[in-house]
């Protein structure tokens, strides 16, 4: 399928490639992800109401189209080019709609599932009327109206494959939906909402609104463009990813900020000042997302610049009493310890001491050195320092090996080898020299490098290795899969230390995440993950921290 990607009509790249799908989200938290034909119970349109996402239109069928040739990325709208029909979609920013358009007047039939959107539940009945030239669809807990030339209701059960879903092994494959509606005409706007007089309201107010200057780089647009649309700002959230990453993980949020600030700083100040409130309380899957804090901590050097006297007071304020309540409680011979499951690589039993927690303590305490007060706590947070980092180089570096975990009780290091050594240099350069940390580079590259430009999160001859992604079943994930946040974390990393001695490394990461951005997945996203074995986009479709790396490494290194 041919992919273009263009700012007007003088500034446009195409390529024939493996993207097959698009997807559009908005500012209110909703998204439409469409291939040519549904493949995913995940894909429609969702919708974002009290804090709840529902799928709603599940696929548009358009009369005697034929097949897709091209998508065309306009980054706030997408064009959909068939052999008989052109179509144009784009959400609404500031309102629960978006807008479908032909080149010319047809018949389209809406295909309907209302339900939340991990809800195995049958999709819900509804009601039907009709006023002028407004169709409303009744769903009891929420309304659907549609404005078009003329319609009628279906309401026809049809069963539904989903072979995407099926790849991924992710259950169940078939739903019972409806063919709700069918309707006519050239230009058609959708919009739901809790009630029949507020749906209405919504469907005459939609509007489109670009929030971004011009870009030199078209892949740089993308990412912008995709980082933006998870932005939840009514909330002060961020999605982690989507389609069905649709929620406020801390570690994500996090690890997108200094992206998030760059697009929007005050949006990025409201989610950084909510992760200290909450998100350090609060993980993805229990009580504790033990490199959250860690994480957001890191950030605070890129929020100094945005706050007053007493926001950097209660930044200290709450920073002491982390380290105070919490950290202590997670402390076992010098070192900073965790449970099964707890750190990014959430699918593995990484319990213990592990790498990158080392570091993000050890910058909690520079960051409290310099928020400090007096010199009474300066003295004490450098001394803390200091003695923590004598203690970790004794316990997991040796020679060119900076290993990737530690066993306290065991007095013995975890020497698998595994790319959090790059997320550590990112967080606490300090903890190695510049040497040590170029050796240690050399070592794990030559274990974990990938020939298409990517890093494998598992030495490549581990017998735990996995070559290729294993869909929803997480073997993978952490025991092969290369992830992109990650990669072009490295790439910076690698670019800070030597980027001379690291070109190829710097170079083969950043091509291979602009060739995933414009050419794979869904067009103009940056994915999850991709399988070890070539350059893939699998996982969740687009995701903040991908996005956000990748923005963050480009600004920096500018390939």
């Amino acid at each position: 399928m041919k992919i273009t990607h263009h700012l007007g009509q003088n500034k446009r790249i195409s390529e024939e490639a493996d993207a097959d799908s698009f997807l559009v989200s908005n500012k209110k938290g909703d998204y439409l992800w469409m291939h040519e034909y549904p493949k995913s119970r995940y894909e429609g349109w969702f919708c974002r109401l009290n804090e709840k996402v529902y799928r709603t239109i599940e696929g548009l069928e358009v009369e005697d189209g034929g097949e897709v040739l091209e998508i065309q990325n306009g980054f706030n709208y997408v064009e959909r080019r068939r052999e008989n029909i052109e179509e144009l979609f784009y959400l609404s920013d500031f309102s629960h709609g978006f807008v479908y358009e032909l080149n010319e007047k047809k018949r389209v039939n809406v295909f309907f599932d209302v339900k939340e959107s991990y809800s195995p539940a049958d999709t819900k009945e509804y009601s039907f009327e009709k006023e002028g030239e407004f169709l409303i669809i009744d769903f009891s807990e929420l309304t659907m109206a549609i404005r078009c030339e003329d319609g009628e209701n279906v309401k026809e059960i049809i069963k539904r494959h989903y072979s995407y879903d099926e790849k991924r092994g992710s259950h169940p494959f078939y739903r019972d939906i409806y063919k709700g509606v069918s309707i006519y005409g050239q230009k058609f706007v959708f919009a739901v909402a809790e009630s029949k007089s507020e749906a209405l309201e919504e469907v005459k107010k939609i509007f489109l609104k670009s929030v971004f200057k011009e870009e030199k780089e078209i892949d740089v647009l993308c990412a912008k463009r995709a980082l933006a649309g998870l932005l939840v700002p009514e909330e002060k959230g961020c999605y982690a990813g989507l389609p069905w990453f649709f929620q406020f993980w801390p570690r994500d949020a996090a690890i997108s900020l200094k992206s998030i600030i760059s697009i929007d700083a005050e949006i990025g100040k409201d989610i950084f000042f909510r992760l200290l409130e909450e998100g350090l309380r609060k993980g993805p899957r229990g009580p504790i997302n033990i490199d959250a804090a860690g994480w957001t901590f890191k950030r605070v050097e890129d929020v100094l610049p945005l706050i007053d006297v007493g926001e950097r007071e209660k930044i200290r304020r709450s920073l002491k009493k982390h380290m105070e309540d919490f950290l202590w409680s997670f402390t076992e011979d010098g070192l900073t310890i965790n449970k099964p499951n707890e750190t990014w690589m959430d699918s593995l039993d990484r319990s213990g001491a592990r790498i990158e927690l080392q570091a993000m303590k050890l910058n909690m305490y520079k960051t409290a050195f310099l928020l400090a007060k007096n010199r009474g706590e300066k003295v004490f947070y450098k001394k803390m320092e200091e003695e923590m980092r004598k203690r970790v180089r004794e316990v997991f570096f040796e020679g060119e090996n900076l290993y990737d975990g530690y066993y306290p009780r065991k007095e013995v290091p975890d020497k698998t080898v595994r790319p959090n050594i790059f997320i550590a240099a990112y967080i606490y350069p300090e903890m190695l020299s510049k040497k040590e940390w170029i050796d240690c580079f050399d070592k794990s590259l030559a274990k974990l490098w990938l020939p298409w430009g990517g890093v494998a999160t598992l030495e490549r001859e581990s017998a735990n290795f996995y070559d290729e992604h294993t869909g929803e079943n997480a073997r993978s994930y952490h025991q092969g899969d290369s992830w992109f946040y990650l990669n072009n974390l490295i790439a910076l990393v690698l670019y800070r230390f030597d980027k001379k001695r690291f070109a190829r490394y710097i170079g083969g990461i950043m091509e291979a995440s602009k060739r995933e951005i414009l050419w794979k997945g869904a067009a103009g996203h940056h994915g999850e993950i991709s399988s070890a074995k070539e350059l893939r986009s699998e996982g969740c479709v687009t995701q903040a921290w991908s996005s956000a790396m990748y923005l963050e490494a480009k600004n920096e290194i500018g390939l």
